[in-house]
């Protein structure tokens, strides 16, 4: 067979060679070793072979797309090492906790440190006796007999959704066979550093940072964001939505408005909370500091907690942040030599807490106003002055780092970290990346709102990634509240909307396999009508006719 390869040019293969040996050819090309194959722009494992005249490319492990592939294979050898020893648990993939992944035990079955020290020793023999991933690609009919009984509850109305003629991936490792949505790597001696962390109800499995793998970071316990990521599995079970096919069979029932209310009732009794916390007895909250990573529906929520904070008597000031960058030739700038407008020093720290100092001490400051244009720092007549009432409500992306807010007494201050945590998932094996649900959100609000196609979205998006991770995620757990934006069907509302655009990037872009991943997720969610969708819900901040449009 000849097939073309990452370099463009065509080159001759016996019939039957799997991709994971086709890779070897090109080994040269990559500054990682090869994770998984894309054939026609379809992310496929490394175990299966193209055909005659196929388009193959790869990726590394140190790409995101490779990283992705690691971890499953990761998470899937916990759950087979698991099986070997303790087959009577139950796990439940559900978040990520930093660089790793948190395993609920569904069926309340303790475990104690001992079985722990035994999952690990045998995922080490695993790993080290370099075990194969089997797979094998069954039709949707054919796989049925495969959903174990214990899972069919979630897996079969999965199954149901996908069009009869799709091709289905199932892996196995020993007798056990699963699904799994991103594919896996070739064998288990792939894996490298790990550990074992009895957190709460469950099993934390960290592994190494995508540039470093073969070490791990010092473990930093986030109880803060597992206290959240609880309270919105706790929502998924009390709405007795959890997974896609609960999610499908609300909307089949015609129960679709029933569930948008809850959401939206769940919310607005959140953020009514949080404003009443702000207005306690015996806090003297003059400054909120609210921030989150991109697409996580601040502007929405700063607005619905003014609005809350209103009911209660006080008068919220907003602050952009944005007003205080440093005069353009002070800005830091990034290896390439463009500015790092998204880094701490490129704010005017020192101005910020001068001013929230004064007016906390009721003097009448002048805002300054930033001219994006110029590069200069203007003076328009903007006075603020906080008085009995007066809250100062600060929205960006810093909002949580202490250098900002330094010189600000800590019980004047309230800060708040959302972020879009997502509780649904595909069933117990399968959840739906958090980064994933912002990068839709992301899609379709670009589209609507900025005239970027998904395609730019996309390509932009490993930008956005990294200055989240410098700026915002390091200094998540100094929040005082943490506020979880994801509805539960939001999902069925992105279709409507992110599926044309998907559709729209070409075969061979780059940025296609992405495109293919979101499109295979999304034919298994029904669509849901978003014209029960209140004017105030977070998602019209995405999706258009918001109420506060013209703060958006």
């Amino acid at each position: 067979m000849q097939i073309t390869g990452p370099d463009g040019k065509p080159k001759a293969f016996q019939d039957g060679t799997p991709l994971g040996v086709i890779a070897q050819s090109y080994k040269q090309l990559y500054s990682s070793p090869v994770a998984l194959g894309v054939v026609n722009g379809q992310p496929q494992p490394l175990q299966l072979c193209p055909q005659d005249g196929d388009h193959v490319t790869f990726y590394p492990l140190d790409s995101e797309q490779g990283y992705r592939s690691y971890i499953a294979t990761f998470q899937f050898a916990l759950i087979a090492a698991m099986n070997r020893r303790r087959p009577e648990i139950q796990l439940e993939v559900e978040n990520t906790f930093g660089h790793g992944l948190f395993c609920s035990v569904k069926n309340k079955i303790f475990l104690s440190k001992y079985d722990l020290e035994d999952v690990t020793h045998c995922m080490e023999e695993m790993i080290r006796d370099q075990e194969p991933v089997q797979i094998r690609q069954l039709s949707r009919d054919e796989a049925r007999s495969y959903v174990k009984p214990q899972f069919f509850q979630d897996e079969a109305p999965l199954l149901d959704a996908l069009p009869e003629d799709y091709r289905i991936n199932l892996y196995g490792v020993g007798d056990r066979f699963a699904y799994s949505v991103m594919p896996l790597l070739p064998n288990l001696g792939c894996l490298k550093a790990f550990e074992l962390v009895w957190m709460g109800s469950g099993i934390l499995l960290r592994y190494g940072r995508q540039d470093q793998l073969d070490r791990l970071e010092p473990y930093v316990e986030r109880k803060k964001l597992a206290a959240v990521y609880a309270q919105s599995e706790k929502m998924g079970q009390v709405m007795h939505c959890p997974t896609v096919a609960a999610l499908n069979q609300y909307i089949r029932e015609g129960n679709s408005r029933g569930i948008i209310q809850m959401c939206e009732a769940y919310h607005e009794k959140s953020i009514a909370r949080i404003a009443d916390e702000i207005d306690a007895d015996g806090r003297n909250v003059r400054l909120v500091l609210i921030a989150g990573p991109s697409s996580s529906g601040k502007t929405t929520f700063s607005q619905r907690l003014a609005v809350q904070m209103r009911v209660n008597g006080l008068r919220p000031i907003p602050i952009s942040l944005d007003n205080y960058f440093k005069e353009r030739e002070q800005t830091p700038r990034l290896p390439d030599g463009s500015y790092d407008f998204e880094s701490i020093e490129a704010l005017d720290t020192e101005l910020f807490n001068d001013h929230m100092e004064r007016l906390l001490r009721d003097e009448t400051v002048e805002i300054p106003y930033f001219n994006f244009k110029t590069g200069h720092r203007e003076y328009r007549g903007q006075k603020v002055y906080l008085g009995d009432d007066g809250v100062l409500v600060v929205e960006g992306i810093h909002g949580m780092n202490e250098k900002l807010s330094a010189r600000v007494r800590r019980r004047n201050k309230l800060k708040i970290y959302i972020s879009a945590l997502t509780p649904l998932s595909f069933d117990d094996y399968n959840r739906i990346p958090t980064t994933d649900m912002r990068l839709l959100r992301r899609m379709v609000r670009d589209s609507q709102f900025r005239s970027h196609d998904a395609r730019q979205t996309i390509q932009n998006w490993h930008k956005v990634r990294q200055g989240e991770e410098r700026n915002i995620f390091p200094f998540s757990e100094e929040a005082d509240i943490m506020f979880n934006t994801t509805l539960i069907y939001e999902l069925a509302v992105f279709k409507k909307y992110a599926c044309p655009l998907l559709e729209q990037i070409p075969r061979d872009a780059a940025e296609y396999p992405v495109a293919r991943n979101f499109l295979d997720m999304l034919q298994i969610v029904e669509s849901i009508d978003d014209k029960a969708i209140p004017n105030n819900s977070i998602i019209r901040e995405f999706i258009g006719h918001s109420i506060f449009g013209d703060l958006l």
